[in-house]
């Protein structure tokens, strides 16, 4: 590992460019502590990794070594084309990511180092030069990338509310582990953030852009700095929605959905169909696969696929068989607001071959993301139980646990 530098290199660039390839045989255009968005120091663009894939819209210069899979660089693209076209943007500038792994095959850089280019926090953050991620906040920096060039900043509420609606951190919500955003379920409302530098207002955020469209938000990013005051964010407010913000934030609970659909979640791919009682996935785990993301903040990478929970399987006990150890991870896909359910639906399943049968509450279509170990086939099968459960299962987990209704 590099050891820190005290003070970042400045320079045009700030990446050799000398490397630029594409580093993967398909065709490309060729938070720790998440405060996410504070932008990086001045004179500062990023360490000495090397810029190696170029997609549609960002050139990703990644601190290690370890391919990042065609899967992940799909969603990157599809990231920034569904957060472009919810606010209304037109994408012109590329986005320059340096990509943070510590636990990846050739790590250059140790994921602290991050604070080296973030002047608040360790998580990641953004500016028009710049992006630095680590794979968890991914998809909350891409935001700001997207937003900033066009929107600047504003008030935290806003800012930091809007990419907080649209990424994928795992947040925990009344005992509900959730990348839903939920926070009709906090204590803390969007006035309490209002002017006061917290981050916050992710819902809040998001039902303004479905009540009012997003050129009324973009306006909060017109009129608002990072440092304006409760006083100067009410104003805006009133100015730009015609209601005091008391007013506004007490419609919002009124009438807000628990929670709004992450564009992309599921968009894109592969799709596991029920076939001969049962879903079943079996493919290579080649990192040039569509299926194959990675890698992960663990290093590990990951085979990612849909599957369609029947209405004749909810609340179903429902078998799992994942040859290793590994737990399979499954969240819903909602493709509109979702109003009067238990928050729990919008939890995450976890099910591997060492805990009872999962069950679903609902018949919709979910994400699911199956951690790959070393270089082992991607294998996952859901059935009906026969009700053979994880303790009657061979202790070879390579072995076919016939654990399927009709086995």
């Amino acid at each position: 590992m590099r050891t820190p530098r005290s003070k970042p290199r400045s320079g045009p660039l700030g990446v050799a460019r000398s490397g630029v390839l594409c580093a993967l045989a398909f065709t490309l255009a060729c938070m720790d502590t998440d405060d996410g968005g504070e932008e990086p120091p001045a004179e500062a663009r990023g360490p000495d990794f090397d810029v190696r894939y170029q997609t549609k819209y960002v050139d990703i210069a990644p601190g290690f070594s370890q391919p990042v899979c065609r899967g992940s660089l799909d969603e990157i693209d599809r990231h920034v084309e569904v957060v472009a076209d919810l606010l209304g943007i037109s994408v012109e500038q590329r986005v320059l990511m340096f990509w943070y792994n510590q636990n990846a095959t050739g790590a250059m850089a140790e994921n602290s180092e991050l604070c080296d280019w973030c002047s608040s926090g360790c998580g990641g953050c953004a500016s028009t030069d710049a992006t630095h991620v680590r794979n968890r906040s991914l998809h909350h920096e891409l935001v700001h990338a997207v937003a900033l060039p066009t929107w600047g900043r504003s008030d935290t509420l806003f800012e930091e509310g809007l990419a907080m609606g649209l990424d994928r951190v795992i947040g925990e919500y009344e005992g509900i582990n959730s990348i839903y955003n939920l926070d009709l379920l906090g204590t803390t409302k969007p006035s309490d953030v209002a002017g006061s530098g917290q981050h916050g207002g992710a819902h809040f955020s998001r039902w303004l852009i479905d009540r009012f469209g997003p050129d009324d938000l973009r306006q909060m990013f017109e009129r608002l700095t990072g440092s304006s005051t409760k006083a100067e964010v009410f104003a805006a407010v009133e100015e730009v929605y015609g209601l005091p913000f008391e007013e506004l934030e007490a419609e919002y609970y009124a009438t807000a959905p628990l929670a709004y659909p992450l564009p992309g979640l599921c968009e894109g791919l592969v799709h596991v169909p029920w076939e001969d009682g049962r879903w079943e996935f079996e493919a290579s785990s080649d990192c040039d696969q569509p299926h194959m993301f990675g890698p992960a903040d663990d290093g590990r990478n990951y085979a990612v696929a849909t599957v369609d929970i029947l209405p004749e399987h909810v609340g179903e006990s429902l078998a799992v068989w994942v040859p290793s150890d590994v737990s399979a991870l499954a969240w819903p896909c909602l493709d509109q607001p979702i109003y009067d359910v238990d928050p729990a639906v919008l939890g995450r399943s976890l099910f591997d071959n060492s805990i009872l049968p999962p069950v679903f509450t609902m018949a919709m279509r979910y994400r699911v993301e199956v951690p790959i170990d070393d270089s082992e086939d991607v294998h996952l099968r859901l059935c009906p139980s026969n009700g053979l459960d994880p303790s009657h299962h061979p202790i070879d987990r390579t072995v076919d646990p016939e654990n399927c209704l009709g086995d």
